[in-house]
């Protein structure tokens, strides 16, 4: 049994709390049938408008979640909207140090459900897992600076920027370094912002 696999049945458990929660999207974890789903609504432009590499072509995208998929270390999510059940996004915790109880987190979704405050419920719903479940110390992200929506929406949440922690990051074009801010949030961060959802 892996370290995530212990974890696997208290976080479906939540889960299913989340849907029946207020909540107007939640989150779930990733299973076999919402793959080929998530390979559609995955090349969506809008979704990398921000992205390093974007991933609006068939080849990209598969590319993209193929690596996903195999990566063992990784909590996978999609994210659905509560009405409907349909499915409109996905999220992750990955680099999953058990040693430094920290994991970096991503979250992408479709055009049409973006800017709403969906971010909102997803990340309050991850982060219970990430703190409650799993006791990590600290969850982090690097969003590029002129994603102006996700830091405004971390930054809302409670989410802090680490100075020492930005990064300038390679793109596609070599000539061209993306500047990123280092976003965290602590467990002690996540107890005093009343994002907690009791489940």
């Amino acid at each position: 049994m892996t370290n995530l696999a212990q974890f696997t049945l208290l976080t479906q458990s939540f889960s299913r709390s989340f849907k029946q929660s207020d909540c107007g999207a939640y989150i779930q974890p990733l299973v076999d049938q919402d793959t080929e789903f998530m390979q559609l609504i995955g090349i969506d432009p809008r979704i990398w408008r921000f992205a390093r590499f974007p991933k609006s072509t068939p080849e990209s995208f598969n590319h993209y979640f193929t690596n996903v998929l195999s990566d063992e270390g990784s909590f996978l999510f999609s994210v659905r909207l509560k009405e409907t059940d349909a499915i409109i996004g996905f999220t992750r915790l990955k680099n999953m140090d058990f040693d430094h109880r920290r994991a970096e987190t991503g979250t992408w979704l479709i055009g049409d459900q973006q800017g709403k405050g969906l971010n909102k419920y997803i990340k309050q719903q991850l982060l219970t897992i990430a703190f409650d479940v799993l006791q990590l110390n600290e969850v982090y992200c690097y969003v590029n600076c002129d994603n102006n929506p996700s830091v405004k929406s971390l930054l809302s949440l409670g989410f802090e920027i680490k100075e020492a922690q930005q990064r300038l990051s390679p793109t596609h074009n070599e000539m061209v370094d993306m500047q990123q801010y280092y976003l965290h949030m602590t467990a002690e961060m996540f107890q005093c912002s009343g994002l907690r959802l009791s489940c």
